[in-house]
């Protein structure tokens, strides 16, 4: 593996730690309609939430979202190192 490919890796690996700790938040309100909110780490909401709060979907996590960013940051991560990849050479 080349110092290219390790360094594409590392990359990616700091890339999803980040999206998995630096979260998007949605609600939802009494129209059943989910409205982003700001991101936010994931240890410390924007805001304060009661159990019922919670138990109704006001803030909470958009993992939709989350999902999609880390199919989006493994895609181009992958070609990347796709491309970075050296044909083996023939021995004779």
């Amino acid at each position: 593996m080349s110092k290219i490919q390790k360094i594409i890796i590392i990359v990616y690996g700091l890339l999803v730690a980040v999206a998995c700790i630096y979260v998007p938040w949605t609600a939802i309100y009494n129209s059943y309609y989910p409205v982003s909110l700001m991101y936010s780490f994931i240890w410390k909401p924007l805001f304060r939430m009661t159990e019922a709060e919670i138990f109704i979907g006001l803030g909470v996590v958009d993992i939709q979202r989350v999902i999609l960013e880390l199919i989006a940051i493994t895609a181009v991560f992958v070609v990347l190192f796709v491309l970075t990849l050296r044909p083996k050479q023939k021995e004779e």
